[in-house]
């Protein structure tokens, strides 16, 4: 008997069949947020279907309306290994190819999630970077060159500036949000974002720090810093601390401060000073 296969795209009457799903995913955030990921425009989750039953699924989300962030796949335990999450997630890059304003493709996967690098190797999507998303825990442990704070830098000018030896450098990988890197363009970067972000510069000026707000879950001073020497350079610190009380005051006293660490800088500090999770290898390919 040769089963019936349809892939199409979920709306929010699926939630029922979706909830019906084997997981073994105990709180399952895509449940709490179905009706966003299956109303709003920026995203789209797709289906998978045997016989009438739906037993992986797949989506993307558009952001700087060029950039397309794979992700949400799941599968029911019960079909796993028959390649079903493989094969929608290729139906999806099929779909986001057809897409012309969409430009660059990708996915973010743990280190250690086999199952799913499989996936993105067998839709072609080549490995780009492994970072380490941290969240300070222990402050007072940490170890950093000391020095005076960085000067502000608060006009879109000069932000700009800076900017401009970013943006068109597809190699930089910038931290667009939490969770979302992606490789530099000038899409990323609006004046009615960038005008909101702190900018600081180190006293030669040869280094720019940036800290902006970000929300997942859990308010966030999201720290931005390109280079390896994140605990090396005086006065980094004093600068992010100082900002992080600003923070604390607008967006409440649970405001975390996170960075991504690269591997260099990964080895200059300790799992007790930061949360750090799993590294996370950042996968994609402009079309």
């Amino acid at each position: 008997m040769i089963d019936t296969i349809q892939i199409r795209a979920l709306t929010l009457d699926d939630l029922d069949t979706y909830k019906q799903m084997h997981t073994g995913i105990e709180d399952d955030y895509i449940i709490r947020i179905f009706d966003r990921l299956t109303t709003n425009d920026e995203h789209k989750v797709f289906g998978l279907f045997v016989d009438g039953r739906l037993v992986s699924i797949a989506g993307y989300t558009i952001f700087a309306d060029e950039y397309a962030m794979l992700g949400r796949l799941r599968s029911d335990l019960r079909y796993t290994g028959k390649g079903y999450a493989t094969q929608i997630m290729q139906y999806v890059v099929s779909q986001l190819k057809k897409l012309p304003e969409i430009k660059w493709i990708g996915a973010n996967t743990q280190l250690h999630n086999y199952s799913a690098l499989r996936v993105l190797e067998k839709c072609e999507l080549p490995q780009i970077k492994t970072f380490h998303a941290s969240t300070l825990v222990k402050p007072e442990s940490l170890s950093y060159a000391k020095g005076p704070i960085w000067t502000p830098i608060t006009s879109l000018e000069e932000k700009r500036e800076w900017i401009s030896t970013i943006e068109n450098k597809p190699d930089i990988i910038f931290p667009y949000q939490a969770y979302y890197p992606f490789p530099a363009s000038p899409k990323l970067f609006k004046d009615d974002e960038i005008k909101d972000w702190y900018f600081f510069k180190n006293p030669i000026g040869d280094r720019v720090l940036i800290i902006y707000h970000d929300q997942k879950k859990y308010d966030y001073a999201h720290v931005v810093y390109l280079w390896d020497d994140l605990f090396k350079q005086p006065g980094l610190w004093e600068t992010i601390f100082e900002t992080h009380k600003l923070f604390q005051q607008q967006y409440g006293e649970d405001t975390m401060i996170r960075t991504d660490l690269t591997d260099a800088s990964r080895k200059d500090t300790n799992d007790e000073t930061f949360e750090i999770q799993d590294p996370w290898v950042l996968h994609g390919e402009w079309i």
